[in-house]
């Protein structure tokens, strides 16, 4: 039996982010073109039956967030700090399965820039657009500003 490596994304949310363990948060694509988060409706759903509004802004700011962290690879992850700034959500349509949320990776330009302000300011910020799909159709709208700044040292 062929085992699966866990994305290293995956693990960190599990192990940091209590919510998105409980939602049942995993990867289900990382590649240079995106980062796509999944999560089981059973989960995260609402009374009514769909998925659970909370569930599906949380699931696409993971993923903004996910981006981030990602770029962040190979840099000491305890010396940073990534947080959501702002953000912006619209709900759609109702989403009746299970969830799933696509931030797409931003054009090298901005990830320069970014990296750039990084090492000049110890801080940099970066804008991402995260969408929760459903057959096809986007049911969720967030765009969100992360910020991510130099810890503190003791």
């Amino acid at each position: 039996m062929k085992s699966l490596k866990v994305p290293a994304f995956q693990l960190f949310l599990h192990e940091m982010i209590p919510l998105a363990k409980m939602m049942g948060v995993g990867v289900e694509v990382s590649d240079d073109h995106a980062l796509v988060l999944k999560a089981p409706k059973e989960q995260n759903k609402n009374p009514l039956g769909t998925a659970f509004g909370g569930s599906l802004v949380s699931l696409a700011t993971l993923a903004g967030y996910g981006v981030v962290w990602e770029l962040m690879k190979g840099k000491n992850n305890s010396e940073w700090r990534i947080v959501v700034k702002e953000s912006r959500v619209a709900y759609r349509r109702p989403v009746l399965g299970d969830l799933r949320a696509i931030c797409e990776r931003p054009a090298q330009a901005a990830i320069a820039e970014f990296k750039d302000a990084l090492s000049r300011y110890g801080k940099a910020k970066l804008k991402l657009h995260a969408r929760v799909i459903e057959e096809g159709q986007t049911a969720v709208d967030v765009r969100a500003a992360f910020v991510v700044t130099k810890a503190a040292t003791a």
